[in-house]
């Protein structure tokens, strides 16, 4: 793999041999791994497992943050092990000594416009912690932007990851949003109950006095994904939709159940590592919501606090 250069950095590809030791040394540190929501390295085997976990089956492209002219590794960076895609996950870390400093950023840049100019490779993502403003900062400054998010828990812990991407060949999407009409007997009520349960924002409601229609989005801002209710004219025919949510679904189900949809079915885990329940609204619709499970063991990984 190529070795490439910064202005203050040799970025050189990952050797286990010489490495492993203070990339060890990073892993390991209690604050470093606090910072970083994870739990330390216990042993060098351990901090081994982890970078073969992550970047093991990469085609090589890992590297080491050496500030010249020292040759010590103070962070890594790559993408993780091929899942056969043209859009390739990646992964960041930097010593805590070394936060503040910029470099993390320097290497970013530098490493995602090598990758994005190999033509098996169409895009790079990173799926960030969202309180991890520093490394969201890392991302935005190798050109990433902010696409999606995802639940994440571990350890009990819920919180959502960024997804930042970055395409090869930028192009404006086709589709880029999907609205799913709800027809209902009455807009209002179905406006609130799905506003108090699931934070949704009213865009726009049409009607006097009594809405006939309404946009809500899942974010105050215009241009999204959403749902439209509308005023049902004729036989409603019940429809199936499913919300992805960042938030325990357990306190929402309890507060259906106090709303007064009891025919709702119950939360329970799915082995594809989500926790989900049906909202069953008065005209039949469910409303499947899906979210992180309480402890989720084979969750991804999430990039330590740095820069």
């Amino acid at each position: 793999m190529e070795l490439l250069t910064t202005r203050r950095l040799e970025l050189a590809p990952y050797d286990a041999a010489r490495d492993l030791g203070a990339l060890h040394a990073m892993f390991a540190d209690p604050e470093w791994a606090r910072a970083g929501y994870s739990a330390p390295s216990r042993g060098e085997d351990e901090s081994l497992d982890r970078l073969q976990r992550e970047f093991g089956d990469n085609g090589g492209w890992t590297w080491v943050l050496r500030i010249r002219p020292d040759e010590t590794a103070v962070g890594v960076i790559g993408v993780f092990s091929d899942q056969g895609t043209p859009i390739r996950g990646m992964s960041w870390y930097l010593q805590r000594d070394h936060w503040g400093s910029g470099l993390m950023s320097e290497a970013a840049r530098t490493v995602v416009d090598y990758l994005l100019s190999q033509p098996s490779i169409a895009g790079v993502e990173a799926w960030i912690d969202s309180r991890n403003t520093r490394s969201i900062g890392v991302a935005r400054h190798a050109g990433l932007d902010l696409v999606g998010r995802l639940p994440r828990s571990d350890k009990g812990e819920i919180a959502q990851s960024v997804v930042m991407a970055r395409a090869a060949h930028p192009s404006d999407p086709t589709t880029f949003a999907v609205r799913p009409v709800l027809h209902v007997r009455d807009v209002a009520a179905t406006v609130t109950l799905l506003s108090d349960l699931l934070g949704l924002h009213t865009h726009f409601q049409f009607g006097e006095p009594e809405p006939e229609f309404a946009s809500l989005g899942f974010t105050p801002w215009n241009g999204g994904s959403g749902l439209d209710v509308q005023r049902a004219t004729a036989e409603i025919a019940p429809t199936t939709i499913t919300f992805d949510v960042g938030v325990l679904v357990d306190p929402l189900y309890d507060a259906a159940v106090s709303a007064g949809l009891v025919d709702s079915t119950p939360p329970t885990d799915t082995p594809w590592h989500r926790r989900t329940f049906t909202l069953i609204l008065a005209e039949g619709h469910h409303l499947t919501l899906s979210g992180p499970p309480i402890s989720d063991p084979n969750r991804l990984p999430s990039m330590g606090l740095i820069e």
